[in-house]
């Protein structure tokens, strides 16, 4: 009987051991996986100037969502963001400095899209993921590391609306527009940038889609203007010179260019305005889209370029791996849809852009 008792006893203390161990084991655990949790995340952000109102308008909300995110799930986070000063190789050094200092996820805004190959080395060699976003690089590039990524819009996609918005227009507005009454809208391309595959592609699709409605074309001028207000002001100027009524129709890359249209023709003293059509959706653009100075505008919706960039960047920093509610192509690229906007729906986006909440 004192021999039963005694391997009782045995078999509690044994039962308790292994208790206190499994505890033990949970608590050790523990402290290591807040040690973890309380690593402060670092998001390395470069632009390529910061004098372009879009990609600024992204990196505030890229800076704004990473915020929210972090602070939702209790993560320490540091967001450093650079500007390149339109420089590769300045955009070079800064990655290669967001790297050597230990940053977790670089996010880079493209000087020239041609040329990312020291940067993705870089990464490649010390096993850091990179976003790539609003620029995007050549293919063959983005696919010679798996931790590289593309958070962007399809070109066509911006070029085809703008089409469709001047067929639109001239369904119901043709002789009105067509000044010289010769049966054909004499247009002026404003350019973003030369060799930038949104320019390019854009460029094209455009007047292709006007094309496709029946509708003919003569072009009175095709200008880079770099995605700047200003450059574009100059650029219009210098053709009203030569064509002071003849313009019919100005299509811009972006907003930014086809107010620098507006500032011309206004100064200019232009009477009656040609149709202008841009991209991107600021909000300058869509308040003078809904007082008819703009045809229309084309969304490029810098909101949820910036929340899915800080998505992935903190996914890939805490968890080693984009989110799954980041639909990526390929595994590789993110779009954004872009999305037509007139007249007719003009007030939704301006409540929109008024004060963007970040859920």
């Amino acid at each position: 009987m004192e021999k039963m008792s005694r391997v009782k006893r045995l078999s509690i203390l044994g039962v308790a051991v292994i208790l206190l161990l499994i505890i033990a084991n949970i608590i050790v655990g523990s402290t290591k996986k807040e040690k973890t949790d309380n690593k402060t995340i670092k998001i390395g952000v470069t632009m390529y100037s910061e004098f372009d109102p879009f990609t600024e308008e992204i990196k505030q909300n890229i800076q704004n969502y990473l915020q929210v995110y972090s602070s939702n799930r209790q993560i320490e986070m540091d967001c450093t963001v650079v500007y390149a000063e339109e420089n590769q190789l300045v955009q070079n050094d800064q990655v290669e400095d967001f790297i050597d200092k230990g940053y977790d996820v670089v996010c880079v805004n493209l000087v020239d899209r041609t040329d990312a190959s020291v940067i993705i080395e870089k990464a490649k060699l010390a096993d850091v993921p990179i976003i790539f976003f609003n620029r995007e690089l050549v293919e063959d590039d983005l696919n010679r590391f798996d931790k590289l990524y593309y958070v962007g819009a399809r070109p066509e996609e911006s070029g085809k609306l703008q089409g469709l918005l001047v067929r639109e227009a001239l369904k119901s507005r043709f002789d009105e527009i067509d000044i010289s009454g010769d049966g054909v809208i004499q247009y002026v391309m404003l350019e973003g940038e030369a060799g930038h595959q949104d320019s390019i592609i854009r460029s094209h699709v455009s007047v292709e889609t006007i094309l496709a409605g029946g509708i003919r074309l003569e072009r009175l001028g095709d200008e880079i203007a770099n995605w700047d207000r200003q450059q574009a002001q100059t650029k219009i100027t210098s053709l009203l010179q030569g064509y002071p009524r003849q313009i019919e129709l100005i299509i811009a890359n972006d907003d930014n260019m086809a107010l620098g249209a507006v500032d011309a023709l206004r100064a200019f003293g232009v009477q009656s305005m040609p149709l202008i059509v841009g991209v991107n959706g600021q909000e300058e653009a869509i308040q003078l889209v809904g007082d008819g100075t703009i045809l229309g505008t084309v969304l490029n919706d810098s909101c949820e370029k910036g929340r899915a960039i800080a998505r992935m960047a903190l996914g890939l920093a805490t968890e080693g791996s984009v989110p799954e509610d980041i639909k990526l192509v390929n595994d590789k690229y993110y779009y954004v849809p872009y999305k037509m906007i007139d007249r007719n729906n003009y007030s939704d986006y301006i409540d929109t852009t008024e004060g963007n909440t970040y859920p």
